[in-house]
């Protein structure tokens, strides 16, 4: 026996790759555009940060820190905010989490209870929609308006904020679709929660993973607005396994102080995350390298090529991503009649190709009739992949 909250939990990224696994069982080779994780393509964890993750094993720092964080990590981490983006905030203001993944755990129970809601970007990374009624809540998606880039459509937002709404989030540069949303909207955004006397949770894992414009930080463009940023060191500096991320509250007029104490009596009842994780991220933040700039160069070129491929496959629309390492296209159901949905339609694909995508519909009521695919592999494999897929649908066309 699993209780219902278990039952009702799905994870469309990772539930795919086992489809895969059992497809790979017949001999089929499998082309992996399905898992946001750099580390598995031609992209290697620096030697010099692998080298720190050793050192500070060897040093003997093996042991539970803080569970807030290692005061010297947050301390940089503090450093790094004010230097990156201009956001102050205070060490006792960062908690250092397993990966934003546990950061999102820590608020979503803390925020919610009694279908009380957040509202979340539609399309939207799955894990929201999956805590939020894991926590008795209801994840309530806003429209990202396709037509329009994907930026929110701030009608839509406003008018599904009611009594319950708890928070709002901005996923930007956002997954599934690749697009960071504008300055101009983000303010807008701000604007609303200030309206509604609600905190903002940024979620900026792809923060440096831009190809024409400048990050915008919430927190900068916020004056007494509080907003909870989620970051890690997982995909720009190439540690995914190392399940290291890091919250932050930018909170000038003290308004998170309950959501903060809460946070923070799960985090000492976890311990604390990996020490020596902890103390590598450091050597990280005082000497962050060029692996960022090198992986976003040949994430660039990869991304125009994929875009370029998917423009010319009759039936198919994309909106052309501005960050992270998404495309996220749609499929004409009008012209191409043999699959119910994108469910079906990506399980036909894997099947008949070895092409691994995720359903659009598992990122929410925004992603149906859509698909993701990274644009993390070489780019003879991405020529591989779209040249499989332009055949396999011109046999359907």
């Amino acid at each position: 026996m699993v209780t219902q909250r278990i039952n009702e939990i799905s994870y469309a990224i990772r539930e795919i790759a086992a489809v895969a696994s059992e497809v790979a069982k017949s001999g089929k080779k499998i082309y992996h555009l399905n898992i946001g994780d750099p580390v598995i393509y031609d992209f290697q964890t620096p030697a010099y940060i692998s080298q720190a993750l050793a050192d500070a094993s060897f040093a003997g720092k093996n042991y539970y820190v803080d569970s807030l964080g290692a005061p010297e990590l947050r301390e940089e981490i503090s450093k790094s905010l004010i230097q990156k983006y201009k956001v102050k905030v205070s060490t006792e203001d960062i908690l250092v989490t397993s990966g934003v993944t546990e950061a999102i755990f820590f608020l979503i129970a803390t925020l919610l209870e009694n279908k009380n809601e957040i509202l979340i970007p539609g399309p939207s990374y799955p894990l929201y929609i999956n805590y939020a009624k894991f926590f008795d809540g209801i994840p309530v998606e806003y429209e990202l308006d396709e037509d329009n880039d994907w930026e929110p459509n701030i009608d839509d937002l406003r008018k599904k904020i009611n009594d319950k709404t708890k928070a709002i989030l901005i996923c930007s540069p956002n997954n599934p679709t690749g697009v960071m949303y504008s300055e101009k909207m983000i303010k807008q955004i701000i604007d609303i929660a200030g309206e509604f006397n609600l905190p903002i949770i940024s979620d900026e894992i792809y923060d440096q993973i831009l190809y024409e414009k400048p990050f915008n930080s919430p927190a900068v463009l916020s004056n007494d607005v509080p907003i909870i940023g989620l970051n890690g060191f997982s995909k720009s500096h190439l540690a995914t396994g190392w399940r290291l991320g890091y919250m932050y509250y930018y909170d000038p007029d003290n308004k998170l102080a309950d959501l903060k104490a809460g946070i923070a009596k799960l985090a000492r009842a976890r311990l604390s995350a990996s020490s020596i994780a902890q103390y590598a991220a450091i050597e990280i933040l005082k000497n962050p390298g060029t692996h960022t700039k090198e992986m976003v160069n040949k994430l660039k070129e990869r991304r125009d090529y994929s875009y370029t491929r998917l423009r010319k496959i009759e039936g198919i629309t994309c909106v052309k991503p501005n960050g992270a390492f998404y495309l996220f296209p749609k499929l004409d159901f009008n012209e191409f009649k043999n699959w119910k949905d994108d469910k079906e339609f990506i399980i036909d694909l894997l099947k008949t190709t070895g092409i691994c995508g995720v359903y659009g519909s598992g990122f929410g009521d925004y992603g149906k009739n859509h698909f993701r695919l990274t644009f993390l592999p070489k780019k003879e494999i991405l020529e591989t992949v779209y040249d499989l897929l332009e055949s396999f649908l011109t046999k359907i066309h």
